[in-house]
């Protein structure tokens, strides 16, 4: 019995460390376990905290949780002057008629509640609902806010880096928009650089959802034409480089533009290692864009992975270079649900899930397309000057009448489907047959540990000692 209970005991002590490296070898492998949701900062907590609140005052209050500010201006700069770098302004329910600049330090901004449904902020007649603008401002947060009704973006981040807008709503924003400018999402990136948009709604603004541009002179930005306040820097040439745009829900922004768009218009600028993740994006004007606008700019080593690309009106996602001296070069589509995508404007009657095109003798370079699933599209990929493009281990449904059009340069087992339950895998390892193997071995090791108990032996009683007369 007691080499029994050693063979158990091991056996137990194998299966508990094989658990243990199944655990953690999908982690080294791409995999990202969490243990317990994220959660919003719902406290202030740092030394420095402001209150705003919409029965406050910027004459009387202190920015005391007790004696709050009236307006969020007014907190920012008491703020900036106090305490540069290690503010954080929470702002109470309520709807605030502003336009909120981030210019001279680093700020949290986030709302008390953390809902945005009941934090507003009415831009209506502003150029730009919140503004982050400048190197100074690296690090600032937006968090909680419902931003709406400005002439351009709700969300505006310029020249600046480590930026986090997470879970915010932007909605209808671009009423009113500068004649000229290039980009005019709901939520944009211009010359940033390791910044993070994630977890937030852009519903129903007129001029597309969320873009990651570089700056420069060209195309004007707002602020070029349109400086509303004195001390707003002016945009400089930099480029929009390893960015996340992730978890975001997309949807109905129309008639103008892209729900996400990673576009270049300037040399010595560009967009580059920027990842676009496991957004939700639905029934837009334009899926997501991929593209180098001008002349001797670069869209390079760009990642659109595991994203839903739902019933956009011109196509699912788009790959172009647009003039002479592009470099569209080592970007990936990856693990993406594309379907029932509209037609590409060069063919108003046929539905297209991905398009790449090269301008002319201009061709975009070591595309890879790999593990994508498509459903109700004429046609699943097209390449239109494309060079080197890859492809590999795309699904596509029977919805689909054609896979490919064009030519390119690899291609492995375009799967034919007739089921729409299946996983997409990552590394070899479907999230399902993980989970499947994980429930076993924790199983198994439950039914082990119930036997060691079940039949191990009793100790046996003590001797009794000896009566003294």
């Amino acid at each position: 019995m007691k080499k029994t209970r050693k063979l158990l005991a091991l056996s137990l002590l194998f299966l508990f460390s094989f658990g243990f490296v199944t655990l953690m070898l999908p982690a080294a492998s791409g995999f990202v376990l969490y243990l317990t949701p994220q959660q919003s900062v719902s406290v202030c907590d740092v030394t420095h905290c402001f209150y705003v609140s919409t029965t406050g005052s910027d004459a009387t209050g202190n920015g005391s949780s007790s004696n709050p500010f009236l307006t969020i201006t007014h907190a920012i700069s008491v703020g900036d002057s106090n305490d540069p770098n290690n503010s954080t302004v929470v702002v109470g329910p309520g709807t605030y008629d502003e336009m909120v600049v981030i210019i001279n330090y680093k700020i949290t901004l986030m709302s008390l509640s953390g809902q945005p449904s009941n934090t507003i902020i009415n831009a209506t007649g502003q150029p730009v609902g919140i503004i982050i603008a400048g190197p100074a401002t690296a690090g600032s947060i937006v968090e909680g806010f419902t931003v709406e009704y400005a002439n351009n973006h709700g969300i505006y981040v310029q020249d600046s880096s480590k930026v986090i807008i997470e879970n915010n709503v932007a909605n209808g924003n671009g009423v009113d928009v500068i004649a000229g400018l290039g980009e005019d999402k709901a939520i944009q990136l211009a010359g940033t650089s390791g910044s993070t948009v994630a977890g937030n709604t852009v519903v129903g603004n007129e001029y597309g959802g969320i873009g990651i541009t570089d700056d420069g002179p060209y195309p004007p930005s707002w602020n070029y034409t349109q400086v509303p306040i004195s001390g707003v820097p002016a945009p400089t040439l930099n480029p929009g480089d390893g960015n996340v745009i992730s978890g975001n829900y997309i949807a109905e922004n129309k008639p103008n533009h892209c729900a996400i768009v990673l576009s270049a218009y300037n040399p010595g600028g560009g967009v580059s290692n920027n990842l676009v993740s496991d957004n939700v994006v639905v029934d837009n004007e334009n899926g997501v864009i991929v593209a180098a606008d001008t002349g001797n700019t670069v869209v390079k080593n760009n990642t659109v992975i595991g994203n839903q690309i739902l019933n956009n009106g011109e196509g699912g996602i788009i790959l172009h270079s647009n003039a002479p001296g592009d470099a569209v070069v080592g970007n990936v589509f990856m693990d993406n649900v594309i379907s029932g995508n509209g037609p590409y404007e060069a063919s108003p009657t046929t539905m297209w899930g991905i398009i790449l095109g090269g301008f002319g003798p201009v061709a975009v370079v070591n595309t890879t397309i790999v593990g994508n699933t498509f459903a109700n599209e004429n046609i699943g990929i097209v390449v239109v000057n494309g060079n080197n493009t890859m492809l590999s281990g795309n699904i596509m449904t029977p919805t689909v009448l054609k896979a490919t059009n064009g030519t390119v340069t690899s291609m492995t087992t375009t799967t034919a489907m007739t089921s729409s339950s299946s996983t997409s895998t990552t590394s070899g390892v479907s999230t399902t047959t993980f989970d499947v193997i994980v429930g076993v071995l924790i199983l198994i090791d439950v039914i082990i540990v119930g036997i060691f108990f079940v039949f191990r032996r009793k100790p046996a009683s003590p001797a009794a000692a000896p009566k003294t007369s």
